[in-house]
Parts: structure tokens; C-alpha cells; sequence
């Protein structure tokens, strides 16, 4: 019998606006990231705060896709899963 690589269960994801720009709010390592519509990947700072809104929390298949965007897109999700691991 074979196991299949897992990968780790998606944090919550949720849209938000930052300054002008429409994305995603997702906290990694304790650190709080917005990815824009476009695929920019900007750390949240204190002072950026006053010109952001979170809105509702994203589905599973959305979160997942910003999780692996941020995990360096899809050969990044590839070449980075162990075998074996539950």
C-alpha cells in the first residue's frame, strides 16, 4: 500500500482591499500577506493597516489556490511535498 503526499490544511483566507487594490488576506507564520488580483505579494505592515478592508472569508478551492501561489505556484507545490507524509 502507498500513502499519498498531503498537503497541510489551508489557513483562512479572506478578500480584502489594500489601498486601491482588490486580493486576498491570508496569514502565514504569523505573518499577514496580501496577494493582489494581479500576483503581487506585499507583507502587511502596521501602517498599512488604515487603508485596509477585509471582507468575507474565501472558499477551500480559493484559499488553496493563494496558499500554492504563495508557495511558489504550482512546480513550487510540486517539488516541495515529501513522500510519505500524512
Amino acid at each position: 500500500m502507498q500513502t499519498v503526499a498531503q498537503s497541510p490544511t489551508p489557513s483562512k483566507v479572506f478578500y480584502a482591499h489594500l489601498f486601491d487594490q482588490a486580493g486576498a488576506l491570508v496569514c502565514v507564520n504569523k505573518v499577514i500577506y496580501f496577494v493582489g488580483e494581479d500576483g503581487t505579494i506585499v507583507e502587511v505592515e502596521p501602517a498599512m493597516v488604515n487603508f485596509l478592508v477585509v471582507l468575507g472569508e474565501m472558499q477551500t478551492a480559493d484559499a488553496q489556490r493563494i496558499e500554492d501561489l504563495l508557495a511558489g505556484g504550482y512546480a513550487g507545490v510540486a517539488c516541495s511535498r515529501t513522500e510519505g507524509r500524512l
